[in-house]
């Protein structure tokens, strides 16, 4: 199942917003080309994900850990990625941003774009090791393999 047809399959129960047209000139003027592909661009307009929460239990999330993430904003995407850490840390590896942890650890959730699919892995990247020049790979954690996987696996927090 794609990530499009995942997300369209919950999509009466995400209650988000979606990016405007301005969300995404923001995105695209603030970011790296290589981390705004249009297939990216056109999923945040169709769907309202931005202040959603998502739950994924410890049986679907390859670290174990479990995952509560709430989808960012554009302008937070924007500042996670590139004032932020780890999120400066790990941008020239292809991480984007997209999710804040609302558990309290702080640990920030990234699409990889650096992966050449449209269903790219969620990853969680701890905080810890960002003052580590470079960030070091093997402390990225992987959520789930395909952001389908994580959509078709979340339950949503109202």
């Amino acid at each position: 199942m794609t990530l499009d047809l995942s997300l369209r399959s919950i999509g009466p129960s995400v209650r988000g917003t979606r990016a405007t047209d301005n969300d995404i000139h923001l995105l695209k003027c603030q970011l790296p080309n290589s981390l705004t592909p249009d297939w990216l661009m056109a999923f945040l307009r169709r769907h309202a994900l931005a202040g959603v929460g998502f739950s994924l239990s410890t049986d679907h999330d390859e670290s174990g850990i479990g995952a509560e993430v709430i989808w960012l904003t554009p302008e937070q995407i924007v500042s996670e990625s590139v004032e932020c850490e780890p999120g400066r840390s790990v941008l020239s590896y292809g991480f984007l941003a997209i999710g804040a942890c609302a558990e309290g650890s702080g640990d920030p959730y990234f699409l990889d774009i650096s992966n050449p699919s449209d269903d790219p892995p969620l990853v969680r990247i701890p905080h810890d090791y960002a003052v580590s020049v470079p960030y070091p790979r093997d402390k990225i954690e992987i959520v789930t393999s395909t952001s389908s996987e994580f959509f078709r696996n979340s339950s949503i927090n109202s």
